[in-house]
């Protein structure tokens, strides 16, 4: 069974600053790019089996906004393990154990972009950027090192 894999970036947040990361908001920019992610995916016809959401604020609100414009309804779990710098490999073998055929990541940079590269089994194309809002869709018959294929990217911008 081939299984699919989204990684949504969080939209656009406060500017880092000496407040707590994990507290930052979405800013009125992020939103409007959360939901011009979510109409990207709506219009490809996906479907998602569950979505694990970084506990950061930013990423709990995408999270949110995103399945709202989805109208849809979805398990949806805070996972600790896809914060900004999480380890891929982690969190390549906890998603092996997952029972779902199709998971979306809510989650952050640098981890995103990196994670995708991990997976990717062809170099990723030039363009290739994980800026806000930007969803990557990836498949493959498990996930790990180069197993997997790119089957497309969007981002709101």
């Amino acid at each position: 069974m081939r299984k699919r894999l989204y990684v949504l970036r969080h939209g656009n947040a406060q500017a880092f600053g000496y407040a707590k990361d994990e507290l930052r908001e979405l800013t009125e920019l992020g939103v409007a790019e959360v939901k011009t992610a979510a109409k990207q995916f709506k219009s490809r016809s996906e479907t998602l089996g569950a979505v694990f959401v970084s506990p950061f604020v930013r990423a709990q609100q995408t999270a949110k906004i995103f399945l709202a414009e989805l109208d849809t309804s979805v398990v949806v779990e805070t996972c600790p393990l896809i914060t900004p710098e999480a380890n891929k490999i982690e969190v390549a073998t906890w998603l092996e154990k997952q029972p779902y055929e199709s998971v979306l990541l809510v989650t952050h940079q640098p981890f995103a972009h990196h994670f995708v590269d991990y997976l990717a089994q062809d170099p990723l194309p030039l363009s290739f950027a994980m800026t806000t809002a930007s969803i990557a869709a990836i498949e493959g018959e498990f996930f790990a090192g180069a197993c997997c294929q790119l089957r497309w990217h969007a981002s709101p911008t």
